[in-house]
């Protein structure tokens, strides 16, 4: 009997053990270029964010076309969801948001500027380990919502710790199933040694 509860315990931890790595397994961070073809500066930011130890692993680029060139500034294909980015961005404070310059670089909901950048990669970082919320991706699929939240915790970061709250609950569980596991084993135990000590006297 005692070796059958052992074995479920600890089928019964492998189990859960498996189903939080499988939570916690985190999606790569899409960092979005809106570009102008020949543009130098969007060549130089793509150069810098492959060059970083953690490209393709916490992070992938997504190179969006602005403009055609970096010329005539003529609109290309995606230059109207920079637009809806930029402006919704800008209008929950990224003052630097804008669809006219180019490289626009947007990572999460935490980084959304026209300007060649250097120091992303403690960002990107932060984006991996909160979780991307891929706004880019929010407005390409027509949603007109994306940073209102951002608008209500203006101030303040947004954290995700459910993920906190889930492993405390877990732990909790698999504490009081061993203790009660244990209890009862420990129960029989007592009464097998007082049912041994009243059969010898």
């Amino acid at each position: 009997m005692m070796k059958y509860l052992k074995k479920s315990l600890f089928c019964i931890v492998l189990l859960m053990l498996f189903s939080l790595t499988n939570v916690y397994a985190k999606e790569k961070v899409k960092v979005y270029i809106f570009e102008a073809g020949g543009c130098p500066y969007c060549e130089l930011q793509e150069e810098y964010l492959k060059g970083l130890e953690s490209y393709d692993k916490k992070f992938e680029i997504i190179k969006k076309e602005l403009y055609v060139d970096h010329v005539d500034w003529q609109k290309g294909k995606d230059y109207d969801l920079g637009v809806k980015v930029a402006n919704g961005f800008k209008k929950v404070g990224f003052e630097d948001a804008s669809y006219k310059g180019t490289p626009f670089v947007v990572i999460s909901d935490l980084y959304a500027k026209a300007s060649y950048s250097t120091s992303l990669e403690e960002i990107i970082n932060e984006a991996y380990e909160k979780g991307d919320k891929d706004i880019v991706k929010c407005y390409e699929k027509g949603n007109t919502i994306c940073l209102d939240y951002l608008k209500e915790n203006s101030n303040s970061n947004i954290d995700n710790s459910g993920g906190i709250i889930i492993t405390i609950i877990i732990c909790s569980i698999i504490m009081i199933s061993t203790y009660i596991i244990k209890s009862n084993i420990d129960k029989k135990d007592i009464i097998e040694i007082i049912k041994k000590d009243n059969n010898i006297q």
